[in-house]
């Protein structure tokens, strides 16, 4: 059948030293290239589950030219917060998923990319991390969209203002390239607004499912590696360039509700996940296949038949999918010994 594939680059990758976190996820990415669905035993209320998603790595290449260095914006300001939050940070190897995803051979686009995921998993430490009333999160979200609007903003919460001067230099990082930061704006906004449902509980299921859509980030993510391309869709082609984009970050939302299951019960009580939408394990175990096949096949119908900015972006999107999908399989954030890759 006809699947999903990623972006292949158009010299190979020079070899050099990689740490024996790379080792084990070049070793599974050699497993799944010769598979069409990776499956594996996921532990849901005390009993096992078979959950089996599509995926194509026959073309999957990586393309990284180097390594990103983790907590390199640590170098760059006064980011008290940040130092406070560097166990966590190098603990869940989010480097990895920068260099499994990493659609360019830019060193330079490597690096800021490293820098936009050490401020997002910064960003969802705090925001998931604290004790927040709702009163709180909406001021939260309303001085970070602010200062999207205004970076002179200012918040009276000292760790929202630190998030805002380490975004600072990521964008300053793009628009010192030449590269309109306009969309990856806008995206990020749709970002933080989707953070003032994660603790409602009156949310429906078709509700929540928009909704993670945006707080997986994956939205502004795809839009700042097609920045690094330098092209540009033309009116028609934007319209399916953003279905392009929900549908991957509806894939990466489902890898992520399924496979950071144990972390978010053990850790983040009262935050809203998928889960909750499914009291019996079995029609959770059902719904998690149903959904990503569904997502799946429809980004698969999506790409591009000729070479062009859309084939770029789908590629883009592609890449991310299963770049995501072996770091969600092998990370020590949330790989705690509740599933096992199967036959």
């Amino acid at each position: 059948m006809t699947v999903l594939t990623a972006v292949t680059p158009a010299h190979p990758v020079p070899p050099f030293v990689l740490d024996t976190r790379y080792q084990r996820i070049d070793s599974l990415i050699e497993t799944l290239k010769r598979r069409d669905s990776v499956a594996y035993d996921l532990q849901i209320d005390g009993s096992r589950h078979r959950i089996e998603w599509p995926v194509d790595f026959s073309a999957y290449q990586v393309i990284a030219s180097t390594t990103p260095v983790s907590l390199g914006l640590a170098t760059r300001g006064d980011f008290p917060e940040l130092e406070r939050l560097r166990p966590h940070l190098l603990r869940g190897g989010f480097d990895l998923l920068t260099y499994y995803t990493c659609s360019t051979r830019s060193v330079r686009y490597l690096q800021n990319s490293q820098d936009r995921m050490d401020w997002f998993f910064a960003l969802d430490a705090f925001v998931d991390g604290q004790e927040l009333s709702p009163e709180q999160r909406t001021d939260v979200v309303r001085d970070l969209c602010a200062w999207l609007g205004d970076r002179g903003h200012q918040s009276q919460t000292r760790w929202v203002n630190t998030l805002n001067a380490m975004l600072r230099v990521i964008l300053e990082d793009l628009e010192t390239d030449g590269i309109d930061t306009s969309r990856l704006i806008q995206d990020t906004r749709g970002y933080f607004e989707g953070f003032l449902l994660e603790f409602d509980p009156t949310v429906t299921l078709p509700r929540y499912l928009e909704n993670r859509a945006l707080t997986i980030g994956m939205r502004p993510e795809v839009e700042f590696c097609f920045a690094y391309s330098g092209l540009t869709l033309s009116p028609e082609e934007r319209s399916v360039g953003e279905r392009m984009k929900e549908l991957a970050a509806h894939l990466v939302a489902l890898q992520n509700d399924a496979l950071s299951q144990s972390k978010e019960e053990a850790q983040e009580q009262g935050h809203l996940n998928l889960k909750a939408y499914f009291p019996e394990p079995r029609p959770y175990a059902e719904a998690l296949n149903g959904l990503y096949r569904t997502r799946y096949d429809a980004l698969r119908a999506l790409r591009p038949g000729r070479p062009g900015p859309l084939e770029v972006l789908w590629n883009i999107c592609a890449q991310w999918v299963c770049g995501s999908l072996v770091w969600h399989l092998t990370t020590p954030r949330y790989d705690l010994g509740q599933f096992k890759l199967l036959a």
